[in-house]
């Protein structure tokens, strides 16, 4: 039965779409470019905070304080 289901929805897919689903195709590859490329971006963004945080001479204390600072964190 779900195969029936199937093959007519594609049927009906085909008939709506006549470019077979290449413009969807397209469009999701857009989509998860531009995804890739804020990801991308993130990782840089990250990277270089990182690298001047190592760069400033130490890392960046949290809110709870570091061992260095006198304060441990139970």
């Amino acid at each position: 039965m779900r195969e029936t289901y199937a093959s007519l929805s594609s049927f009906v897919d085909l008939l709506l779409w006549r470019d077979g689903g290449q413009r969807h195709a397209r469009r999701n590859a857009w989509r998860s470019m531009v995804v890739d490329n804020n990801r991308a971006r993130e990782r840089s963004e990250a990277a270089a905070a990182v690298a001047a945080t190592a760069a400033s001479g130490g890392p960046v204390s949290s809110s709870h304080g570091t061992h260095a600072e006198g304060r441990r964190i139970l």
